[in-house]
């Protein structure tokens, strides 16, 4: 397969190791993301994302990783699986 075709979202935080792992496995996998550093924005935009977020993931906790599906934390098997690494 060539070329990345789904689209991937990152929902994390600047504080949490975690988020920086998953940052980290999917730059050295050379995924196109988008991520959005909850922390790092206003009161109203937190409020926001979080709503959008509980649409995903409804624990709402950090990192959810949304590939077409939500994986929740560090799962780097479903990761692989969803990007369709091996």
């Amino acid at each position: 397969m060539e070329g990345q075709k789904k689209k991937v979202r990152l929902y994390a935080l600047t504080t949490c190791p975690i988020c920086k792992q998953v940052k980290k496995f999917i730059d050295e996998h050379n995924i196109s993301y988008d991520m959005t550093e909850v922390d790092l924005l206003d009161s109203g935009e937190q409020w926001l994302m979080s709503k959008e977020l509980k649409k995903y993931n409804p624990d709402a906790t950090y990192p959810t990783l949304i590939v077409e599906e939500v994986i929740k934390g560090l799962d780097e098997d479903a990761i692989k699986k969803a990007l369709e690494l091996s």
